[in-house]
């Protein structure tokens, strides 16, 4: 650390000497001026830590010098001491106020001297390191309160984007409403029949269950918008993607200052979904924790901010949708069962577009139309060979999937028509069996009109009826098949077969076609492919 530099003006040599010699072990830079002139040089041109002033000096007296140096921008807060004979009150109050701040009468007495300096250059330190502070405490708040505004700005912008989702979310619903939901076959009909009926039912929690691609979220908005609910908000939530720490703020908002950076109160879902429906996807990634919170709201409908003293009661209906097993969670304890009840008022199952092939040419027709006009092109034609391997496929993203699909095919093709080749399939195509090509080219035409272009519902289900089957496979005139073979003669056919093509086939349940196909695989006729519900089966 450098020395502080001490400045000494007196007319008087000799008592410049005296102090020089008072001072000189004492750790100090030392400089001296013999009148207010030389002293104002110096001071100008290197800022003194400290100044000690004699009051009687020719010219410029020490007073009127000590208001030169106040006046001054370098000097004004460098400390002046006066030294003095004049011992009279009047003297020190005029010393006083012309800046001084302290007076030391002489004779001077080293240790007096040394103790007062010292004194004032550490008063001095203080009040530069407290500046220091101020000045950095001053940029820290400066930055705050910028952080505050774009927060501000941010939360305005939100709210903004909020409301346009909102206008947003009324114009996807007349786009997107029940009348326009794509699909013929019975499961789709159906599925539509419960939409309308919860529709009536506003009040009723409803659990949506599907695999991803399903339109579990279009579902969803479908019983919001036709309900009575559909001039209030509809607030989709994704549950997997809130972080853990923040999801009781996001749910039931906060209050200012309830935690650092909470710097004014903030809505939570269930009081922006107040009188209308609270989306909940992918519930089944919520923490266990937020679980028992979100059953407190669902059970008395009362709402308390993070850090706020008061509740509010809310009107929402919640619809929550998953694509894992809720049950099985149940069962492992990692999703609570109580809250699941309360979630399932009323469940609803998205068939997979694979148990549904009826629907697959509507909707080929459908995204067609939609992407080209998108892409702002005309409808491309689409071969007969794209046709049917569109018919075959197994979709495992679903619907979603189905889009992609003819959206890559309609960059790929270049605008000309669409051909196997610019078909971009996730999964392999199943395999056709080698000894029936008649049979091949029946299930592939199965969606196929003559001209080339899908039939509508692939035979309604996309399954040919058992009839069809035995006199295909067997010939006219032939006996009836027993259950098996019939199984056996349409995989061989159609390359493939699952539960759902049993039911159909036999007109059978769910478990005895499970069985059926489970047989047939224990003995060696069948062999299975995928697992669970992707699980299919092909001929030996």
């Amino acid at each position: 650390m450098s020395q502080p530099q001490v400045l000494i003006v007196d007319d008087q040599p000799d008592n410049l000497d005296v102090l020089v010699n008072y001072l000189a072990d004492s750790g100090l830079d030392l400089r001296v001026a013999l009148d207010a002139e030389q002293a104002l040089q110096l001071a100008a041109q290197n800022t003194p830590a400290l100044m000690l002033l004699d009051v009687m000096m020719p010219g410029i007296d020490g007073f009127e010098l000590c208001r030169r140096l106040k006046q001054a921008e370098a000097t004004k807060d460098v400390p002046v001491i006066f030294m003095s004979a004049l011992s009279d009150t009047h003297s020190k109050v005029k010393g006083f106020n012309a800046g001084a701040i302290d007076f030391i009468s002489k004779p001077l007495q080293r240790e007096e001297v040394l103790a007062r300096i010292l004194a004032h250059l550490t008063i001095r330190r203080q009040q530069q390191e407290l500046e220091s502070k101020n000045s950095e405490l001053a940029g820290l708040n400066l930055a705050l309160q910028q952080q505050i505004d774009r927060r501000q700005q941010a939360e305005d912008a939100l709210q903004l984007a909020d409301e346009k989702l909102s206008m947003l979310s009324r114009q996807e619903a007349r786009l997107w409403g029940i009348d326009a939901f794509i699909g013929q076959s019975r499961v789709t009909a159906r599925l539509l029949d419960e939409v309308r009926d919860l529709q009536l039912a506003p009040r009723t929690n409803v659990l949506v269950l599907g695999e991803s691609g399903t339109g579990k979220e279009l579902i969803s908005r479908a019983i919001h918008y036709g309900s009575e609910r559909s001039n209030r908000p509809f607030v989709a939530v994704n549950c997997s993607a809130i972080p853990a720490e923040l999801a009781d703020a996001e749910f039931f908002g906060h209050v200012k200052g309830a935690y650092t950076g909470a710097t004014s109160d903030r809505q939570g879902y269930f009081v922006k979904a107040d009188g209308g429906t609270l989306f909940l996807d992918e519930i089944g990634d919520m923490p266990p924790a937020l679980q028992a919170k979100l059953l407190r709201v669902l059970e008395d409908g009362i709402v308390i901010p993070i850090g706020g003293k008061s509740s509010r009661r809310v009107d929402v209906r919640v619809v929550a949708a998953t694509n894992v097993d809720l049950r099985d969670k149940v069962q492992h304890k990692q999703f609570r069962q109580d809250l699941f009840f309360r979630l399932a008022g009323y469940q609803l199952s998205l068939p997979p577009l694979r148990e549904r092939p009826g629907d697959i040419a509507p909707l080929v027709e459908h995204f067609l139309q939609l992407l080209a006009s998108q892409m702002g092109r005309d409808k491309p034609a689409i071969a007969r060979e794209a046709l049917q391997a569109l018919g075959r496929y197994h979709y495992p993203g679903n619907v979603r999937e189905l889009k992609n699909l003819l959206e890559y095919a309609l960059i790929a093709s270049r605008g000309k028509g669409i051909r196997l080749k610019h078909l971009h399939f996730l999964e392999p195509m199943p395999a056709v069996g080698r000894d029936a090509p008649a049979a091949h080219a029946g299930q592939a035409d199965a969606g196929v009109s003559s001209d080339g272009r899908l039939a509508d519902g692939l035979h309604s289900e996309g399954l040919v009826s058992e009839s069809r089957l035995s006199a295909d496979a067997v010939g006219a005139g032939a006996p009836p098949d027993s259950e098996e073979d019939a199984l056996l003669r349409y995989a061989s056919a159609r390359g493939r077969i699952d539960n759902t093509a049993v039911q159909a086939l036999l007109g059978v349940d769910h478990g005895r076609a499970s069985y059926l196909l489970k047989k047939l695989h224990r003995e060696g006729r069948l062999v299975k492919q995928g697992e669970r519900r992707w699980a299919y089966y092909t001929a030996d």
